[in-house]
């Protein structure tokens, strides 16, 4: 990693590198400012803002509550925050969503996928299929301490395909049916021609893998 063995790193390599636990882990009698304040002044470098970085996962107006005050998911976002404060070329997330709700979950992929934007290397450990659908560019899926599979999303998806063509359409009561076609053979399939032919199609798409059909094809489990 940057034209240096890992085994060799020392503390000039750390300043470059930020890590976000799924388990929360701050000191819960300070506040999350004074959290983020404290992990600031232990690096070098100069670091983010600490408010901005509490404005930006949407704990500004909870800056001077102590963390021992925080629900779980204001503390993952303060570990999220912690992670950025050295300004990280290589960050490690581990479940950055876990415990959010919709909105802040909103917040911390917006962010992520603008320090993708500005080059940065992640590398993202999720269970939450759909979060790295969306936010990576490679996949790689671990078994017993093995890469099974890896890959661009697209390229994962498209290699499980089920090769099936799924159509909506309207039938004489105006009810709605749903029928689905193997894609081989589908220009000489006469059910597939008739239901174009004499009933009014509402939409017509192919039916590719989710992410989640890929980890049980390749690992075998279930997600949890």
């Amino acid at each position: 990693m940057w034209g240096r063995d890992p085994v060799d790193w020392g503390q000039d390599y750390y300043q470059r590198v930020g890590v976000s636990f799924e388990l929360p882990n701050h000191y819960l009698r300070l506040t999350g400012l004074e959290n983020l304040q404290f992990f600031a002044s232990l690096y070098e470098k100069q670091t983010e803002d600490p408010m901005e970085l509490l404005h930006a996962v949407g704990l500004a107006d909870a800056a001077y509550t102590r963390v021992g005050e925080y629900s779980k998911g204001m503390q993952m976002r303060l570990t999220f925050a912690r992670s950025l404060i050295n300004k990280p070329e290589l960050l490690f997330l581990d479940e950055p969503t876990s415990g959010l709700d919709p909105v802040n979950a909103r917040r911390v992929k917006e962010i992520v996928l603008d320090l993708k934007s500005k080059g940065r290397t992640i590398f993202l450990t999720t269970h939450d299929m759909s979060t790295a659908d969306e936010l990576c560019d490679r996949i790689a899926f671990v078994v017993d301490g093995s890469i099974v599979a890896l890959d661009t999303p697209a390229e994962l998806k498209i290699a499980r395909s089920r090769r099936r063509v799924r159509v909506q359409y309207r039938v004489a009561d105006g009810g709605l049916r749903t029928a689905e076609f193997g894609m081989d053979g589908l220009a000489d399939d006469p059910e597939f021609h008739a239901v174009l032919r004499d009933h009014h199609v509402e939409t017509i798409h192919s039916r590719e893998a989710s992410l989640d059909d890929v980890f049980v094809e390749v690992t075998g489990r279930q997600l949890a």
